[in-house]
């Protein structure tokens, strides 16, 4: 029989596992039973490590460490949060991960971002993990047996998902191990969890035991209880060690054929009595009363009359365990049994409790073969599948289905109803099944270059590679490390050091070498074609890695919004329902009416698309940006046709493409009409509704989720309108205005498409760029708290995307039970990706969080995307004020500055600038030009970009009217003034600093600033400027300060001569007597100090003092002789200054310093002819 096309009305959304945030795996290491071991081991094995896995050298390690060989989530159902844990048995069976997989979580809960790898000494048996919810304590219990049939048990609290300190102390104290008497004869098969307190195993000999914790238990002492069909005398003949008939081999183990292959957990409660249903290898369901220990019911698995003298048997394979599901309770329960024998068919069963312990048993559709189909007519194993029942009325059940082939698999559902005739039954079993259809985005394909490509190959593929959620990075690792050892054929080479891009770049590169072309030059052809073949081998490699973590192990049902998962190998696949657009896009063969007229220019418009050349393509994007992202001079049409000349479409479109376009478009133009696009533009957006509150915020694989969900509706929606804007550009270019022109009105329809472009090119950018940002307070989930004296602050790894959305978007279903997960998924995303619409955030509040996050470089990627009102220009300032580009930010600010400064409206977004804009700031904006100045010159004074300081202190001071009564307008008039100043000093605009300082009011600021001022001139050598600033008014202070850095000064050959400085500013005033004196002060110091002799001049007489001597004269001979005097104080001789002598005063005469100046020169010109007088020291006279 030929298998039919399924209908896909669900669509598979692919999470990896890469945490978020380093440092986030736990090793804990749990020895082996007994007290001694737990005693010895205090120190080794009873301390949890960070682990970081090492890198996976080879495709076995590969799959040791990274791809599950069992695994599934376990949903709590009494506590909240956290509430899903994601459980997988890893590196040959002796590790078991556990982590918190989470969607939502309560609002002041943190988040439980750690992964508990506990490591056992003895290999976990199969089917040998359980779990359990405890009603009264916030703990998950943890049932884990080994091969050698011990069972541990673990008691998780929340805490130890969260801080690595939790579980730092002894393990011994919520980990106890038990090993069952039973087990020394028996051997186990099975293990379930019937709920915190019991475990059920299923025993190779047929029979059952039950293990209870004893009262006030933690698991390290158990009760026994065995169930056997024929009680204790049947169970003492098992023990007898030779093989009978009715037995199978499995593995180590001969198996009877009555023992329980699949359990059903938890316990099911019908009128207060427990019960246990198992499907056991003879294809039988048995229901046991664990209350009386007795069998409540016991048939064949398809109500099928069993004849006991049958030769063949039917018997179930071993290796299954998914056999039986329970659902209800209390008054009657539901059950679900598979048998996988033949095609495989499902039975659906009522159970009723009896007065006497026992279960009647009634088969709600008893005249009908309920057999699943397969999805393709392939080889095709059903591996798992769960039931959702809906019991608010007629019981409606949803059939999920789980098939496998090798390591893909497919999941099918199909909804029906108790209550349906058999001829409408038959009919939905054989033809509604609905399918899940795959990623898209995994279909994309690797990028290719060809001749004019502006792009680097290198580039392309580190995109294409380092795509958010494309590869895990143990997956990019191993690749690189096994095409690095193929390349090289050893194993033993050395890994690189860098960031992982750098050495993928480096291995790629080391591959291949720059040859010469036949004529001797650099062949760069063949460089660039070695590099793209190396790229793209290394890709296929990826990809075969990434295949293997594919495998389904199981599907689960999320009891809370009814969202169905499965669990693979090394991910998770959430399943959402396909939105409109998506029925069409994958549905094509089965559509008809309205939606025929709709999708007919969908898939037409796509394939037409598909036939293009890589270089006519690359044309249409590169003219669809800049259509995007530059204003536009011309009208739409001619914008049309101005990209249909430019991509040349006249030339690049060959007849065949165009006669197979006309033909899937039902052989012409005519159906494209604008009611037809008007439909098509709806599809590609939703209606604007209320958004949620963030009661329950999203967890890490929350976030997961709606960024690959948003991935992928991102790719879909955009070919789309890629396809539309491309048929439309055909339309007007060769349809409208040929002879048959169907008159259609391009424009509109062209202007919407570019609007949605526009949302989804900034979404795609949202969602493809990573960046680093700290924790919150309800994120920090390891001790760093505990050592962050010693640590850098923690921080986690998302996109752009999931920093914008924290906090905004919930999926909280728990106040509307009713509403169903998958479709809530698919609103929300189309929200999100819908221009306008409730998700929608500026992007100058993007650029905001970015710069909060010190990434200007990230937001000057979004310049391009920006707004052009007021806020939005004066953030793009900011971003090139960060990103050091002060020039722009100031043509920027100025841009900006009528629209933010205007009182009245205040701007709404100021309320929400992602912390970035503190309260001072706020508070300067639409306050004033004044006030908006004021701010953009502290913004660049804190760059010390003082140039961009005075031009912005000019322009505040410029709109503080003088006549302002304001309080604060004098205080920002100091401000500026103050500003103004220090920006002039420290760009050496010395008029500017000297014209500021007249202006200041407040004259002990004034007087410290003439201080800055003449120390800064003096020290930087302006010393000849500032004697000819007049200062007026503060000339005495000047003198003043002049004078006092000359009594500073220790010696006066080295450092700034201020007496030289104070010499010319007297002189430059006329104030010659004073000139005089401190050119005599200097004359006295150089000759207390040893460098006054140092000759300098070719004469020999020329010296520092002899050419004091001369200024001191020059200055003295400007006075009225009469007045050529003044008074100074003698030197002290050495031995008065130690007998505590003061100077003393005495007045020198022009006379007396001409003579003393002729003795100077006699002196050194004796001393040049070698005549010294033998004296004393102090009282040498020159001979």
């Amino acid at each position: 029989m030929e298998s039919r096309s399924p209908f896909y009305a669900y669509k598979e959304t692919r999470l990896d596992l890469d945490p978020s945030i380093q440092h986030s795996t736990v090793a804990i290491r749990l020895p082996q039973l007994g007290a001694s071991t737990w005693s010895t081991s205090r120190t080794a094995s009873k301390r949890s490590q960070i682990l970081e896995l090492p890198v996976a050298e080879d495709e076995d390690t590969f799959r040791q460490r990274h791809l599950a060989t069992a695994a599934s989530v376990y949903h709590r159902q009494y506590h909240r949060s956290p509430r899903s844990f994601l459980w997988r048995v890893l590196e040959g069976g002796k590790v078991l991960s556990i982590r918190v997989v989470d969607v939502s979580r309560d609002k002041n809960a943190p988040d439980s971002n750690l992964t508990l790898r506990f490591y056992f000494q003895n290999p976990i048996m199969p089917c040998g993990v359980a779990f359990s919810d405890s009603r009264e304590h916030d703990v998950l219990s943890a049932f884990v047996m080994t091969d050698n049939y011990q069972l541990h048990t673990l008691s998780l609290r929340p805490d130890y998902f969260r801080k690595t300190s939790s579980t730092e102390g002894n393990v011994g104290d919520w980990c106890k191990s038990y090993l069952s008497p039973a087990f020394g004869f028996k051997k186990s098969h099975r293990l379930v969890a019937l709920n915190s307190d019991e475990v059920m195993v299923s025993l190779i000999d047929g029979g059952l035991l039950k293990l209870v914790k004893k009262s006030g238990g933690d698991g390290l002492e158990w009760k026994e209880i065995h169930y056997n069909e024929g009680g204790w005398s049947d169970s003492f003949r098992n023990l007898v060690p030779f093989r009978r008939g009715n037995t199978i081999q499995y593995g180590k183990h001969t198996l009877e054929i009555s023992s329980a292959t699949s359990i059903a957990s938890p316990a099911t409660l019908l009128d207060g009595a427990p019960y246990a249903f198992t499907v056991s290898l003879d294809h039988r369901l048995r229901v046991w009363n664990l209350a009386t220990g007795k069998i409540a019911y016991m048939g064949d698995l398809l109500n099928q009359e069993m004849d006991p003298n049958e030769a063949v048997k039917k018997v179930i394979d071993p290796s299954l365990s998914q056999l039986v599901k329970v659902y209800g309770g209390d008054e009657s329960a539901v059950c679900v049994t598979y048998s996988p024998l033949g095609t495989g068919q499902f039975k659906f069963w009522n159970f009723i409790p009896k007065i006497d312990g026992s279960l009647e048993a009634t088969d709600l559709f008893p005249h009908n073969a309920l057999e699943p189909r397969a999805p393709t007519s392939d080889l095709w194993t059903m591996a798992d599948f769960s039931v959702v029942v809906d019991s608010s009325g007629p019981n409606t059940f949803t059939l999920w289905t789980m098939w496998k082939n090798n390591t893909t698999y497919r999941i099918q559902t199909l909804e029906f109803a108790s209550d349906t005739d058999s001829r409408t039954l038959r009919g939905a079993w054989a033809d509604d099944w609905k399918a899940m259809a795959t990623e898209t985005l995994r279909e994309t394909p690797v990028p290719t270059s060809y001749p004019g490509d502006s792009s680097d190959i290198t580039d392309k593929y580190l995109e294409y590679i380092l795509f958010p959620g494309k590869y895990t990075t143990a997956t990019i690792e191993t690749g690189l490390a096994l095409y690095e050892h193929k390349s090289r054929g050893s194993k033993d080479s050395q890994r690189r050091s860098g960031s992982l891009p750098e050495r993928l770049c480096s291995v790629i590169a080391s591959s291949h070498s720059l040859g010469r072309t036949s004529d001797g030059n650099m062949d760069y052809d063949q460089l660039r074609l070695a590099t793209e073949d190396q790229w793209r081998r290394f890709c296929r490699l990826l990809s075969e890695l990434d295949k293997l973590r594919g495998e389904a192990q199981s599907l689960v049902i999320d009891p809370e919004g009814n969202m169905p998962w499965v669990i693979l190998a090394d991910g998770l696949t959430a399943i959402r329902e396909c939105s409109k657009l998506e029925h069409i896009v994958h549905n094509p063969q089965t559509l008809s009416g309205d939606t025929e007229l709709i999708a007919l220019p969908l898939i037409a418009a796509s394939e037409f698309r598909e036939s293009f050349s890589d270089q006519f393509l690359h044309s249409c994007k590169a003219m669809l940006l800049g259509e995007l992202f530059e204003d536009p001079s011309l009208t739409d049409p001619a914008r049309i046709l101005d990209f249909y000349n430019k991509c040349d479409f006249a030339n690049q479109i060959g007849d065949e493409d165009y006669q197979s376009l006309v033909k899937n478009l039902g052989g012409g133009f005519k159906n494209i009409t604008t009611e037809v696009c008007n439909v098509i533009l709806d599809l590609l957006r939703v209606t604007k509704g209320s958004r949620p509150d963030a009661v329950h915020p999203l967890c890490e694989y929350g976030n997961k989720l709606i960024v690959k969900g948003v991935q992928e509706i991102v790719e879909l929606h955009h070919n789309v309108c890629l396809d539309q804007l491309i048929l439309l550009v055909l339309i007007e270019g060769e349809i409208n205005h040929g002879e048959d022109g169907i008159k259609f009105e391009t424009g509109a329809v062209f202007s919407q498409l570019l609007t949605i472009l526009r949302t989804l090119e900034l979404l795609r950018w949202l969602t493809s760029t990573r960046i680093s940002v700290p924790l919150g307070k309800t994120d920090r989930s390891s001790s760093e708290n505990e050592k962050s004296s010693k640590q850098p602050s923690p921080s986690r790894t998302v996109t752009v995307f999931e920093v914008l959305l924290h906090n905004i978007i919930t999926l909280d279903l728990r106040k509307q039970a009713h509403e169903a997960m998958p479709p809530a998924v698919t609103e929300i995303l189309l929200r999100i990706c819908t221009p306008d619409g409730n998700y929608e955030q500026t992007t100058s509040l993007i650029q905001c969080l970015l710069l909060r996050f010190e990434r200007p470089d990230l937001a000057m990627d979004l310049q391009r995307f920006t707004a052009r009102d007021a806020y939005s220009v004066y953030i793009q300032g900011r971003t090139c004020l960060a990103y050091d580009n002060p020039q722009t930010a100031a043509v920027l600010f100025k841009k900006a500055a009528f629209g933010m400064s205007d009182p009245s409206p205040r701007i709404p977004m100021l309320k929400d600038s992602g912390s970035f804009l503190n309260e001072i700031e706020r508070s300067c904006l639409n306050a004033g030009l004044p006030e908006y100045y004021s701010h953009i010159v502290s913004l660049y004074e804190k760059e010390k970009l003082f140039s961009f300081v005075i031009d912005f202190a000019r322009l505040a001071l410029q709109f503080v009217r003088a006549s302002s009564e304001k309080p604060h307008h004098h205080h920002l008039r100091i401000e500026m003034h103050s500003r103004l100043f220090t920006a002039a000093v420290q760009t050496s605009r010395f008029d500017l600093a000297h014209s500021t300082l007249s202006l200041f009011t407040d004259h002990a600021i004034q007087r410290s600033s003439l201080r800055t001022l003449i120390m800064k001139m003096c020290e930087t050598s302006y010393a000849i400027q500032l004697i000819q600033l007049p200062f007026i008014g503060l000339q005495d202070e000047v003198d003043e300060i002049l004078a006092q850095k000359c009594q500073n000064i220790v010696d006066v050959t080295v450092g700034v001569p201020y007496h030289k400085i104070l010499y010319a500013w007297r002189i430059k005033r006329n104030d010659f007597r004073g000139a005089a004196a401190i050119s005599l002060e200097r004359l006295q110091r150089l000759q207390q100090s040893g460098d006054g002799n140092r000759v300098t001049g070719d004469d020999g007489l020329e010296t520092p003092i002899t050419k004091q001597y001369v200024a001191l004269i020059n200055a003295l001979s400007c006075v009225d002789p009469k007045q050529a005097w003044i008074l100074c104080e003698e030197p002290v001789r050495k031995e008065v200054r130690k007998n505590g002598g003061q100077p003393k005063r005495k007045v020198v005469t022009l006379e007396d310093i001409r003579k003393d100046y002729q003795a100077e020169l006699d002196r050194i010109a004796a001393i040049e002819n070698n005549q010294f007088a033998f004296a004393p020291v102090d009282e040498m006279d020159v001979l």
